[in-house]
């Protein structure tokens, strides 16, 4: 394959990746969309400029500035020289990151003192048990078979829940149960299914510092997150 046929294929594939995963609404104040040229040439160049468009928009989130993007592609197009500094970038670049970081923050410190709030009231439960690394649970179903070690692995249904009861992963949902290792999932899982037998139903509820902590886990689990799973142990599969 010649280098411009190989250049195509990749820009093809990077064009219909993107448009897969990345249809976003358009941006506030344009009231229609933009006539497509009919021409193939003109049809992938839309489409690479909508893939780069959302991809930029998707990774700046609310930083996005659209009149700044347009402008700089226009600029490119056009072959002029870039408008701003290497230091100005870097400056705005400092701004944004700094900007984040301290809301980042603050949501932190808020959702710690929610979540211990919430543990709080949750521990004088009639029926909740509380251990002394702060993991709470109660007994949904009692089963009678094996117990797990730290080096099982387990067959498990779950569903996890932030303190609000919005779930963000659920094997349940799925219909199909998942196997790991105690040791590969975080520490309040890894107390409770040593707690537990093949059988048994357990209602969890683990302070930050026994799941993700500050640090958080991907879009749906912020950070200082208590969480809340319902875990059934099926089945202890010893290596």
């Amino acid at each position: 394959m010649s280098n411009s046929a190989t250049a195509l294929a990749l820009l093809s594939a990077l064009v219909w990746l993107t448009l897969a995963g990345c249809a976003e609404p358009p941006v506030e104040g344009d009231e229609q969309a933009a006539e497509v040229p009919e021409s193939a040439a003109g049809r992938m160049s839309y489409g690479a400029g909508f893939a780069l468009a959302s991809s930029v928009r998707e990774q700046l989130g609310e930083d996005f500035d659209a009149v700044g993007f347009r402008a700089g592609i226009l600029d490119a197009l056009a072959d002029r020289e870039l408008q701003v500094t290497d230091a100005q970038l870097e400056q705005a670049r400092d701004e944004i990151v700094a900007r984040r970081d301290a809301s980042q923050g603050a949501q932190a410190a808020d959702n710690l003192e929610a979540a211990r709030t919430f543990l709080a009231e949750n521990a004088n439960r009639e029926g909740v048990i509380v251990t002394d690394s702060g993991l709470q649970y109660e007994v949904l179903q009692s089963g009678d078979g094996a117990s797990p070690g730290p080096e099982s692995q387990v067959v498990t249904h779950y569903t996890g829940r932030l303190a609000d009861g919005s779930v963000f992963d659920s094997s349940e949902a799925r219909g199909e149960p998942a196997q790991f290792g105690v040791d590969q999932v975080i520490q309040g899982w890894q107390e409770a299914l040593q707690l537990m037998q093949e059988g048994d139903r357990l209602r969890i509820w683990l302070p930050p510092e026994l799941a993700y902590g500050s640090r958080g886990a991907g879009a749906d689990i912020p950070p200082n997150a208590a969480l809340v799973f319902e875990v059934e142990l099926i089945e202890v599969v010893d290596p």
